[in-house]
Formats: structure tokens, sequence, C-alpha cells
């Protein structure tokens, strides 16, 4: 089967929740700013920033994911306005590193401990697995 992407598309795409509501205004969607944000901070970047209805990130809303075209996906939560350049450097991060990994060594606060989620391998992963 042949690949659908472009050698030029970039390896990195940070996706973002655009279900999850504002506690204190419940119309107020914060993931549909944090898009915006994100893609005037990414003009000059190789990352795409998409929509994505839902995380299942809930309780730590409002979230978003980075995923390697080959290598790892993140999720992450109880972002704002104020983590779009620690986002973009950390999906940064992600498309420089030639294993497809967002190493933790001068990862933005805001992708650590209670805001990072989860981490996803890639489905050609194989490391854990017996022989």
């Amino acid at each position: 089967m042949c690949d659908q992407r472009s050698m030029t598309d970039p390896d990195v795409t940070i996706f973002v929740c655009t279900n999850c509501r504002d506690a204190s205004d419940g119309d107020l969607r914060p993931g549909i700013g944090l898009i915006e944000a994100l893609r005037q901070a990414a003009t000059d970047k190789p990352l795409n920033v998409k929509p994505v209805t839902c995380l299942a990130n809930c309780q730590k809303s409002p979230s978003a994911a980075f995923s390697h075209r080959t290598g790892w996906s993140y999720v992450f939560g109880h972002l704002s306005l104020e983590n779009v350049e620690d986002l973009i450097a950390g999906a940064m991060m992600l498309a420089e590193d030639e294993r497809g990994f967002l190493p933790l060594r001068g990862r933005p606060a805001c992708l650590r401990g209670d805001g990072m989620s989860a981490r996803i391998p890639p489905f050609h992963h194989h490391e854990d697995m017996p022989a």
C-alpha cells in the first residue's frame, strides 16, 4: 500500500480537543482559541495543527496531543493560551529527535508531570515484546 503523505509533510501533528468546555463558562470551548494561536505560532515551523473532536482527557481539559509520523505520540492536559510557545517548543523537540521520541530533558514544564497524560508507542514498536 502506498503512503498517502508527501515526503514534505511535517513529521509532527499537534491535535487539539475541540469538545471540552470551560468549567466557568459551559459555552466556551478553549481548544478553539488554542488551535488558532498554535496555527499562528507554527506558521514558519514544520508542524501541522489540527482539531480533533475528543482526546478523552476531559479531567485535564483543554487537551492536546503530539503525533509523530513514525515515532511516539503524547497526550497533554491542563493547557491554556499561555502554553502556546511551550507546545510549539515541545512539538519541535519531537520533530527534531531522530528516534521520534520527546526527550524529558529540556521539555517545557507544562509537558511534564501532571500535564502529561499518556505516551503512546508507535505501532511498529516491539521493544518490550518477548522474542
